[in-house]
């Protein structure tokens, strides 16, 4: 179990407290009982190994009964340079969605500083096999786990969402007999190709090399006068794929490259939320 072997982690349970109400009040055990409770563990090691960023924070419900729970992948933004899974932006998410009943992990990757492309990319295909490969202790259903990224971690998720096992894009992680694939992948100011010649820009380690109707369910999400993710590069995306016949969504919202971040979330959080659930929910299946 995870749970014994991750037992120097802290697990923080997030509730109500209810303090003011006597232990034995049978009206206050009912009212506790009900309320959506979810268990916090941070920094879990998804892979053996020296670098420090092969970790994990995971959030889960903890009283949604035994049935089996639909999964979130987050990525963080930054560049591939930069960014972590403590801001708070990324935090807000993974309980979010955890309150809803998700399982939800929040990854940390090795940035550009510490491990030139397409290392970061093998780290998060490597944080889904960790969840795979503890799915059955985590009630998470194989078959329903989505992923979310901003600006880098939007073209890391769209590169497990889009990428076979064929791609050599697995690195040498560990959990290698599970799959690093998603079912459904949202992403906001999607990078989905480099856009110049520089050794980054190898087709292979962008979305715009995948091109085909073989892919989950995808959302992306962009900003209209973005100055780092041009909207025409997204909007040729787009188009190439739909041409293809894959299933994918397209929302373009005024603003730059933080809408789906932080200026535009009145309209980009209930879109994202409406999409996982749409693919992920048990009515799916």
């Amino acid at each position: 179990m995870i749970k014994n072997s991750l037992k120097s982690l802290v697990i923080i349970l997030l509730a109500v407290s209810f303090n003011t109400f006597a232990q034995s009040d049978s009206s206050s055990e009912a009212l506790l009982s009900t309320y959506p409770t979810i268990s916090v563990t941070k920094d879990i090691p998804y892979r053996k190994g020296a670098s420090d960023s092969w970790k994990l924070d995971l959030a889960m419900p903890s009283n949604f009964g035994t049935e089996l729970r639909p999964a979130l992948v987050i990525i963080h933004g930054g560049g591939w340079a930069g960014g972590s899974k403590s801001v708070d932006v990324y935090q807000k998410m993974m309980v979010d969605y955890a309150e809803k009943g998700y399982v939800t992990i929040n990854v940390e990757y090795r940035l550009t500083g510490e491990a030139g492309f397409p290392a970061c990319i093998e780290d998060v295909k490597n944080a889904v096999r960790w969840l795979r490969a503890h799915a059955e202790e985590l009630k998470v259903d194989p078959e329903r786990i989505g992923a979310y990224g901003h600006s880098a971690g939007a073209h890391l998720a769209l590169m497990i969402g889009m990428t076979p096992e064929e791609s050599g894009l697995e690195g040498e992680g560990s959990y290698s007999e599970f799959s690093s694939h998603v079912n459904a992948v949202a992403a906001g100011s999607p990078p989905t190709e480099l856009g110049r010649d520089v050794p980054m820009a190898k087709t292979e380690w962008w979305p715009i090399g995948y091109i085909s109707a073989a892919h989950p369910p995808l959302f992306l999400i962009q900003g209209t006068e973005d100055p780092v993710v041009k909207p025409e590069l997204t909007r040729d995306f787009v188009t190439k794929m739909k041409d293809a016949g894959a299933d994918i969504n397209y929302l373009e919202v005024e603003g730059g490259h933080d809408v789906a971040y932080s200026s535009q979330l009145k309209v980009t959080d209930p879109a994202i939320s409406d999409f996982f659930e749409q693919h992920l929910t048990r009515t799916k299946h």
